[in-house]
This record gives structure tokens, C-alpha cells and sequence, in this order.
């Protein structure tokens, strides 16, 4: 009651209005068609107070309140209209909105069934618990509400947007397509239909048809999250990942709880940067290793070539030891982008200029104005060869090089030796566990592993060997191919599980950087592969090990032909 008012008993023999006046409910309907709902609002509190037992009060405030998005305020004054008012559909109706608000599926079901039973031809009220069974995972039954619906009203474009999710759900994919562009006969305009065809297009594999309807309904709705966690996801598909990722950003940037969005930003960036990258640039035995090559043969005069930019740390370490020029190039766009910004925060443009393209696209008078004096790269795999690194020092020094320039690394090669130990078994193979034979599950794993962990005890149980040598400053054209036999003697008695292999890098003529098995480095830039054997061999010293190596210019492989 306003301040400074009393309330005045009504004369003896007044009669109370039961209900309220005509021009009270004309009012109401008056505000609501006029969307003033703040007014609204506050004639429906009024209404209560002149009729606390009448429903049309509570109604009233209940529909405001959740129009104004207020599910959890609104439960209340709807829960008692329907006490006051049972009968009312459209009452159980508002209720079961209330509660699908709140995602309280179940509850929300009954209220819109009540509501059926009151009046078996309400379309929402189908359309309604359609999304209520949905959200149980209940999709037949949903889609049989739907499809009521729609017999009820053919050109309910919400309804066949909703059969076309459930359809989606499942997995009845050419369906679902189809009602979603009957949804789009009916209403051109609607943003979601263009976003849940763009979801449908993407499981049918019809990406660039996808790419189209996720543009379409941006272009309705441009601050529509789903819609850019889905272009997101086409473009991934299509490998056009710095877009991709710029699509899973702005998605974040408009609903930071877009799980979707999430996890295709998070594969995008492992797609685009896989995780090796920070172990290798804190690597310091690496570091240092390409420091000091790079210390002698940097000269104030040296237009340095580098291959596989990175993060530009390696670009960076030649322009702070005075070269003239750094040209660094970046097959990753992303990455690209990345280390100019890197670059440009730490005072080095120039000298360094980041090239976005594969050393094998660059052109001398586009990309560089001449030949560099210096080539430097870590084009290297764990494995050596798996990122085209003869082809790209045989184009360099082809096309890209001053004649007789430097190369870091100078020379390289393929390191192996027989391995097994407790440890690194329990992480590559599987025997008897808890009593149970499980070693039929090894046929199954692959033989060649990576061995990512520098915790695991690795007993060496031969001398170190060389399996192929890579001169790059003093070979202009490598081999096609190699194959060679090499007998391995043992010098440790054990339980050999294999072949472990490892890098040796000869940066000039002094500087050495060997990624060896016995040394226990916290960030390793390189991981050892595992050659796996189908089973493990009990080995003795003084026995030899025949061992076939090969490589096709972009993976080695190790097999034992036997022992003896």
C-alpha cells in the first residue's frame, strides 16, 4: 500500500466484486499487445491485490514475467493461476514454459500434456512438449509431437525446424534436410533453419553447400554463436584453419560457454600447432647447440635463409648476432602470423622479414631480393626425414643459396640402438595383468611408437650404430631411397624389446647435438621412436642382431631379421 494511505473498510452492505472488472482485462490485453511490459507488470500486481482469488491477476504476472525472460519468477504466479484456474490450456501451457526455462524437462512434459488433454488441437502446446521429450532424449516420441503439429498447421515453420533437429538427432539425415528447407519455403529469414541445414549439409559431407547456409544465417543474425562455431567446423573440414579459428574465436567472444566452439578451436590449434612446438623452443641443449653454430658463422655481411620459421626463435638468434638480412619462411599461415608478431615484439623488424609460403614456393626478386649466405633450419622429425628436409636443402641450394654457403645443421644422421628395461615395456607392450594373458592385444598395436616421456628407464642393450648419414652442406642430390643390413652385437644381457632410435646433428665442424636415450632432458625437442618387435627377445652378449634398415626419403624404418 503507498505510504501515507490507510486502508477504508467497504460500507456495510457494499458488495465485493468477485471478479475483475471488463475494463481491467481490456487494459491488460492493451498493455501486452502494446509490449509495455514494465507497465504491465505493475497493473498485474495491482490486479492481484484488488483479486488475490481470481486467476486472471496471477496470469497476468506469470506471462510478463517470463516474456521478460524471468522463468524462475514466473513459476509462482503461474503455478497459482492454474490452482485458480485448472481448466485454462493455455495457463498449463505458460506453466510448462516456465519449466522447459528452467530445465525441468519432465515437469514441463506434464503441464503440456494437461494442456492437450484440455485441448487436443493447440499446436504449441505439440510443438511444445516436442522440445520437452527432446531434451529427454526421448526423439520418436518428440517427432510424433512435431508431426501432430504440423497436421494441425502445414506451415508452422517453427514445427518443422523442430521435426527437422529431431530427425537430425536421429540420424535420418535426407529427411531432416528436407525439413529444414520447408521451414525455409515458409520463412526465408530464419537464422536457426539456415543454421541447423548447415548442421545436416556437414553431416552429408555437402561442405561447400554448408559453408553457404552458415553464411546465410550470419548474414540474418551476425552475433549468432552456434552459427560461427559452425562455419568453424566446415572450414576445418575444408583446411582452411586460420579462418576456422577466427570463426571458434568470435563464436567464444559471443558465448563463452559454446562447448562446441571449444573443442573445434582446441582441434584447430593442435591441427595448426602440434604440441611439439613448445618443448622444442625450450629445449636449451638445442638452443644452445644452434646458438654457438650460428655465432661462428653469422657475419655483420650474412643475408641468412631460414626454413621452418616457427615461433622465429632461430631468425631472432641470427639478427641479435648482426646479420645484414634474416629471411625466415612458414609453410602455416597461423604460424606465420604468429612469429611476425613475435618478431615485430621483440625489436627485429627488421632485419627479419617472415615469408608465409614453403621454402620450395619462394622466388629470388619476390621473396628475396638475392641468394642468402647462410641456410639454417630444424626441419627435422623425431624420425629425421618426416618433414621433406632433402628436398627442401636439395630446392634451397638449387635455387635459394649462394654457392658453397653454410648449412645448420651441416650434416646429420640416424642414430639407433636395441633397448629394452622394465619401464619403457610397460609403456609400449602388454603381457600378464592382474593374472590375465592380455599379449593378443600387441598384434593390434602399431609397431612403430613415440616415446614421449623422459621418466622411463631405458636400458641400452648394444653399442650406439648408425643406420643413414645426411652430408647437406656437401651433397647437392640425395638418394631416392636407401636399404642396408647391419649386424648389431649385444653388450647387455635383457629382455630386448626392440629398436629405439634417436637423432645426431653435426651443426658445423666443433658443435655437436645428440638427442641420445641416456640423457634425461625436461624439454626435449625430439622424441625417440620405438621400433617395436612382435614379441620381446631374450638377447645375451655377444650375440648379434640382424638388422634391415631403409628409408624412402621421408621415413626410416627398422625391422630384426633375426639373432644369431
Amino acid at each position: 500500500m503507498p505510504a501515507g494511505r490507510r486502508s477504508v473498510p467497504s460500507p456495510p452492505g457494499t458488495k465485493i466484486a468477485l471478479e475483475p472488472p471488463a475494463s481491467l482485462v481490456n487494459e491488460l490485453v492493451a498493455l501486452h499487445t502494446a509490449g509495455q511490459l514494465g507497465l504491465l507488470e505493475r497493473k498485474a500486481k495491482e490486479t492481484i491485490r484488488g483479486w488475490p482469488d481470481h486467476f486472471l491477476g496471477w496470469k497476468a504476472l506469470g506471462n510478463v514475467l517470463l516474456m521478460q525472460g524471468k522463468a524462475a519468477e514466473a513459476l509462482a504466479p503461474l503455478a497459482n493461476a492454474v490452482k485458480l484456474a485448472p481448466n485454462d490450456a493455455q495457463l498449463h501451457l505458460n506453466l510448462g514454459s516456465a519449466l522447459l526455462a528452467l530445465d525441468r524437462f519432465a515437469e514441463a512434459e506434464g503441464s503440456y500434456r494437461q494442456a492437450l488433454a484440455l485441448n487436443p488441437g493447440y499446436v504449441q502446446a505439440h510443438n511444445n512438449l516436442g522440445i520437452a521429450l527432446m531434451n529427454l532424449s526421448r526423439f520418436d516420441e518428440a517427432a510424433a509431437c512435431y508431426q501432430k503439429a504440423l497436421t494441425l498447421k502445414p506451415d508452422f515453420a517453427e514445427g518443422h525446424n523442430n521435426l527437422g533437429n529431431t530427425l537430425l538427432e536421429l540420424g535420418r539425415f535426407a529427411e531432416a534436410e528436407a525439413s529444414y528447407r520447408q521451414t525455409l519455403a515458409l520463412k526465408p529469414d530464419f537464422a536457426e533453419a539456415h543454421q541447423n541445414l548447415g548442421n545436416v549439409l556437414m553431416k552429408l559431407e555437402r561442405l561447400p553447400e554448408a559453408e553457404e547456409s552458415y553464411q546465410k544465417a550470419l548474414a540474418l543474425k551476425p552475433d549468432y554463436a552456434q552459427a560461427h562455431g559452425g562455419l568453424g567446423d566446415v572450414l576445418m573440414k575444408l583446411e582452411r584453419l586460420s579462418e576456422a579459428i577466427a570463426c571458434f574465436r568470435r563464436a567464444l567472444d559471443l558465448d563463452s560457454s559454446l562447448i562446441q566452439a571449444h573443442v573445434g578451436l582446441d582441434n584447430a590449434l593442435k591441427k595448426l600447432t602440434p604440441s611439439w612446438h613448445v618443448p622444442m623452443m625450450n629445449d636449451g641443449m638445442r638452443n644452445d647447440a644452434y646458438f654457438a653454430a650460428l655465432t661462428a658463422a653469422v657475419t655483420p655481411g650474412s643475408h641468412v635463409l631460414e626454413i621452418g620459421t616457427g615461433s622465429g626463435l632461430l631468425a631472432m638468434m641470427a639478427a641479435k648476432l648482426g646479420a645484414r638480412e634474416v629471411t625466415t619462411c612458414e609453410a602455416v599461415t597461423g604460424i606465420a602470423e604468429a612469429a611476425r608478431a613475435i618478431v615485430a615484439d621483440n625489436g627485429f623488424t627488421p632485419p627479419v622479414t617472415v615469408v608465409a609460403k614453403m621454402s620450395t614456393r619462394m622466388e629470388i626478386g619476390v621473396d628475396m631480393a638475392e641468394r642468402a649466405d647462410l641456410l639454417v633450419s630444424e626441419i627435422l622429425s623425431s624420425e629425421f626425414l618426416g618433414e621433406g628436409v632433402l628436398s627442401s636443402i636439395e630446392d634451397a641450394k638449387r635455387r635459394l643459396l649462394k654457392p658453397e654457403a653454410p648449412i645448420i645443421p651441416a650434416r646429420g644422421s640416424i642414430q639407433f640402438a636395441l633397448f629394452g628395461g622394465d619401464d619403457i615395456e610397460k609403456n609400449i607392450r602388454v603381457g600378464q595383468v592382474h593374472g590375465f594373458d592380455l599379449s593378443r592385444f600387441n598384434a593390434i598395436v602399431p609397431r612403430k611408437q613415440y616415446i614421449s616421456r623422459n621418466d622411463l628407464n631405458i636400458d641400452l642393450l648394444s653399442d650406439d650404430s648408425m643406420a643413414f648419414f645426411f652430408d647437406f652442406a656437401g651433397t647437392d642430390l640425395f638418394p631416392l631411397s636407401g636399404r642396408k643390413i647391419i649386424e648389431v652385437v649385444v653388450r647387455q644381457a635383457g629382455r630386448c624389446c626392440g629398436i629405439i632410435q634417436w637423432l645426431r646433428l653435426e651443426m658445423d665442424d666443433t658443435v655437436v647435438f645428440e638427442n641420445h636415450p641416456s640423457l634425461k632432458n625436461p624439454s626435449s625437442s625430439w622424441q625417440h621412436c620405438a621400433y617395436v618387435f612382435p614379441s620381446a627377445i631374450d638377447v645375451l652378449p655377444g650375440q648379434v642382431a640382424v638388422i634391415a634398415a631403409a628409408h624412402n626419403r621421408n621415413t626410416p624404418w627398422f625391422v630384426c631379421t633375426g639373432i644369431k
